[in-house]
């Protein structure tokens, strides 16, 4: 009996699936699922497909030094790579409002992050804090044609608005 005082429905002979049809086997002989993550060690879990990272420079403008740490975090795919601009204010001053813009041909596509900040203070002595920002980018064209990025970046410096582009092309051929 049910919670109502049904007499419970009686096992059905043949079982249909959502589309009516007789399975080839009844489900009581499926093995279960095994687990596949318990078995192997993810890239993100062992912390990245690559420790290796090579600096490119991008440019420096007005005190402003934008540098890219590029790296590999999937092994099993070359073609994504992940580059972290680092940004340090030689100025004598704080640059507020920072903003990096990337542009890049069609064979590369990309996914960037906000900056950590706005605002980048005179960087160096007793203050060793840069400010970053993610890119991740996919050369479809790996091998053939090398990554290139059309930078502009606009930020304020003692009152100051200042625009700058520049064209960063100094990855290692065949590796980004």
């Amino acid at each position: 009996l049910d919670l109502y005082g049904a007499p419970a429905p009686a096992a059905p002979t043949a079982l249909l699936d959502v589309f009516g049809s007789t399975p080839a086997q009844p489900q009581q002989q499926q093995a279960a699922p095994v687990p596949v993550a318990n078995t192997m060690t993810t890239p993100a879990v062992s912390g990245g497909a690559s420790s290796e990272s090579v600096t490119v420079p991008g440019f420096t403008h007005s005190g402003l030094t934008v540098d890219f740490v590029c790296t590999k975090p999937d092994k099993w795919n070359s073609q994504i790579s992940e580059l972290v601009a680092t940004c340090k204010n030689a100025a004598g001053a704080p640059i507020h409002g920072f903003n990096l813009q990337c542009a890049v041909p069609k064979y590369v596509t990309k996914e960037m992050e906000p900056a950590s900040s706005t605002t980048i203070p005179v960087t160096g002595g007793n203050n060793p804090k840069l400010v970053t920002q993610k890119i991740k980018v996919t050369n479809t064209q790996l091998g053939s044609k090398k990554l290139m990025l059309k930078l502009k970046v606009g930020f304020t410096l003692n009152g100051n608005k200042i625009e700058h582009m520049a064209t960063c092309s100094a990855f290692p051929q065949g590796t980004y």
